[in-house]
Order: structure tokens, then sequence, then C-alpha cells
């Protein structure tokens, strides 16, 4: 149950994990028709996660979200206007858009979104994400609870093409968002971005390791859920098989399901430490491509990972046993993902700078961006 909690906590708050929300529902609904827990108790730990997990999100975008959407959103055609436009669905139709929204596929982590981007009252946002919340958890955990595990061999049927787009989806967006994003900006293949605004950097460091360590755990989540059924799973339920997908969040298992609530957010803190220090003091001395240059930073933090940190969690869970050469491989992947779209993603901290920053030859090398006319 507290497994379950801090899950869909954390999905909701807009961290990628490689257990869906809708899975959990269902698995706790069959627990719950099995007497190990009461059904009660599962809707209302379930909706308080979604609540604390959505406002999370919501006051994030709320801050920051508008102003990056409208600076970059026109890279994956999300105009102002067409952004305009849902501001005044969303004010027209108010709480029952949010829940329609909620109860919508693929458009529940981006309700609330634009939720906190058009500044929707917190008092006008939270009785519709309530409301369209429980009735997403009834629909899943009631159809565990009625029709048991002959739902989950269903699913089990088509849980990988789910999982997997579930994390692909997102994935294109940003990759796509990024390659609009440097060719909007007219950004060559080596650009010099710590020249300017160099007070700065450290901070756009920070953003782009935060969006590196976005990249880099869905490309994870993409290869688990491809592979997963091919290789490293053995036979048994869909809980059991889930938990084995698990081999990148073996530290879980180690600290303890409690303290995945403050795992989670440092584990993004690491990537945007890593991103400030590429951003200060690494970038403005390397001189390769930018993706090769987010690359060869990359090879500090994996070394880090595979000195110090699995051999501490290797072997740490009896029932985990040792992890192998499998969780070696997958920090590599991880982190050479990360490197290239750290690399990739920093330059763009010019498209914050007044054109006639970017534009001005005399403050850019040869080879840095220029401009868009």
């Amino acid at each position: 149950m507290l497994s379950g909690f801090v899950l869909v906590l954390v999905e909701e708050a807009g961290v990628p994990v490689p257990i869906p929300g809708d899975f959990l529902m269902l698995a706790l609904g069959v627990h719950a028709r099995r007497g190990s827990v009461a059904l009660w108790q599962v809707l209302l730990v379930l909706e308080v996660a979604t609540l604390l997990g959505a406002s999370i999100l919501y006051f994030v975008t709320a801050r920051a979200g508008r102003t990056l959407v409208y600076r970059y959103g026109r890279y994956i055609h999300l105009t102002p206007e067409r952004l305009e436009r849902a501001q005044r669905w969303l004010e027209r139709h108010g709480t029952l858009a949010i829940v329609a929204g909620r109860l919508t596929p693929g458009l529940r982590m981006a309700t609330v979104i634009a939720c906190g981007v058009f500044n929707v009252p917190f008092w006008r946002f939270l009785p519709g994400l309530a409301v369209g919340g429980l009735l997403y958890i009834l629909l899943y955990t009631l159809l565990g609870y009625f029709l048991g595990p002959a739902v989950l061999d269903v699913v089990e049927g088509i849980h990988l093409p789910l999982g997997l787009l579930g994390s692909l989806v997102p994935l294109v967006v940003i990759v796509v968002w990024i390659a609009r994003a440097r060719r909007g900006l007219q950004l060559a293949v080596h650009t010099e971005a710590s020249v300017v605004d160099r007070r700065h950097r450290w901070r756009d460091g920070a953003v782009a390791g935060a969006l590196a360590t976005l990249v880099s755990t869905l490309a994870l989540n993409v290869l688990v859920h491809l592979g997963g059924d091919l290789a490293l799973l053995a036979p048994g339920d869909l809980v059991e098989q889930t938990r084995a997908r698990l081999a990148v969040l073996a530290l879980l298992r180690v600290i303890g399901p409690v303290l995945l609530l403050a795992a989670a957010p440092a584990f993004m803190a690491v990537g945007v430490i890593w991103g400030a220090v590429y951003a200060e003091w690494v970038e403005p001395h390397v001189h390769y491509p930018d993706w090769l240059s987010g690359l060869a930073f990359a090879l500090l933090p994996l070394g880090i990972a595979l000195v110090i940190v699995l051999p501490l969690v290797d072997g740490a869970s009896p029932e985990l046993g040792r992890l192998g050469p499998l969780a070696g491989a997958s920090e590599a992947i991880r982190h050479v993902v990360y490197g290239v779209a750290l690399g990739t993603i920093y330059p763009l901290r010019l498209a914050r700078l007044p054109q006639r920053l970017r534009g001005g030859s005399a403050r850019l090398p040869a080879g840095a961006a220029q401009a868009t006319p």
C-alpha cells in the first residue's frame, strides 16, 4: 500500500516511473478483493497521492511553465494562438474541463500542466482534480476488485506496448522540441554558449541538467520495456513482473519505500547539480561538438556511479541478489544519454538572451550560435 502511494505520488508529480499507476490500481483492487486491504483504504490512499502529486506539478508549472511553453512551444507547433485558445476553453468550461481532461488518456498530465501554465486558480483546479482523479481511480481499482486476476491476465498481454508508449511518446516530443529549438536558433554543431551571460550559466546548466535527467530516464524506461519481455523477466504475475523491471531502481529495495519520497527528488537533484557543474567549469573549456562535450563530461558521473554507488547497492538486499553486469550496462546507457542530452540542450540558453547579444559577432566566437533573422 505504501509503495503504491509513493509511486502514484511521484508519477503524478511528473517524474516518469517504470510502473504505470494504472497497473498499481488494478493490483491493489485485486488485493482488496482478496481481503489483504480494505477497499476504502485503497481508494483513500490513491486519491491522496493523486492530489498531492498533481498539486506539486501544478505549482511547479504555475511558477515556471508559462514562460517556457511560450518560448519553446512554437518548435513543436504549440503556437501562442493555440495556447490562448486552450486557455479560453479552460476558462469557459472550468471544473468540467479539468474533470474531462483527467479522464482522457494522454491528457491527464497535460491537463495539470495547462492549469498551471494558464494560472487557473487553485481553488478551481483542486475540485476538478479531486473529482476526475477519484473517477479514474474508481474505474481501475474496481476493475481489479470485481474482475480480479482475469483483468490482470488481459493487461499482461498489452502491458508492454502501454508501458512503452508511456515513455516513448514524451521522449519523442522532447527530442523533437530540442531539434526544432536548435534549428530555430540556428545553432552550429559546436556552440560556445558560455561566452555570453556568464553570471547565469550555472542556473541554465542546472535547467539543462534537469531536462537531460528526464530524457535519460525516459530513454532507459523505453529500453527496459523493450527488453523486459524479451530477456529479463521470469514467468509470474503482473506485480512480480513489474517488480522485476526495477533493476535501475534497486536502491528502493535497500532504503525502503518510505524514503522514495526523498530518493526521487534527490535523483533529479543529482542531475541538476551535474548540469550546473558542466556549465560552470567544464563547457567553457571543452571545444568538441555540443553532444560530444556533454558525452565526455558524463564519463565523470558514470565513473562515480560504477565505482562507488553500485558497489554500495550490490548485495545490500538479500532477496535482490547480486545486480550483475546488467546494472552497470544500464547505468552506462543512462549516463551516455544524459551526457548527449545535456550537451545538446545547454546551448538553448541563448534563447533567453536579447537578440542583440545572440546576434553580435563580437560576443560570439566563430562557430557559435547566430540569432534567427
